[in-house]
């Protein structure tokens, strides 16, 4: 009578190659998790500056983005420093340098980038680095104040 089911052995190389697969899987879904929070980052940030510049067109006041290197996030202030959208960052992503592109070179550990009434915003850029050392700059236009994330070497 014969006995119907798998061996020990059968289910040893079983087991077997679904580690194997796993371990060839694992890093490449966590190198992809992380590059899609740091875009998500940028993402958030560009967002944020198009929020600010309709904030100031909408209440015909100045609205603040503020950047912080310290603090590693980034909020948004209307007229009064009343916080319309406060952004902190994951432990993943970090912010590695901030500056006002009409004032660089100063090393400021915060910058605030300004929206007009008039549509228009100060020129800035901002860079993001995720764990594995990728590296997404933001540079915001000051016309259009449209914040567009590139790729840069670390």
């Amino acid at each position: 009578m014969k006995r119907a089911g798998f061996s020990l052995i059968e289910v040893s190389i079983a087991i077997f190659i679904l580690a194997m697969v796993i371990a060839v899987s694992v890093p490449a879904f966590v190198r992809s998790y992380n590059d899609m929070l740091l875009r998500e980052t940028a993402r958030t940030f560009a967002t944020t500056c198009q929020y600010g510049r309709i904030e100031a067109v909408q209440r015909q006041t100045n609205t603040v983005l503020h950047v912080s290197l310290d603090q590693q996030r980034f909020w948004l202030a209307g007229g009064g420093e009343t916080v319309l959208k406060n952004c902190e960052l994951t432990r993943r992503v970090s912010i590695v340098a901030a500056e006002l592109t009409d004032d660089p070179g100063k090393g400021a550990r915060e910058i605030e980038i300004a929206f007009y009434p008039n549509g228009t915003c100060d020129s800035a850029s901002v860079v993001f680095r995720g764990t594995d050392k990728a590296t997404l700059a933001a540079t915001v236009d000051p016309i259009t104040c449209k914040a567009v994330a590139y790729p840069v070497k670390p």
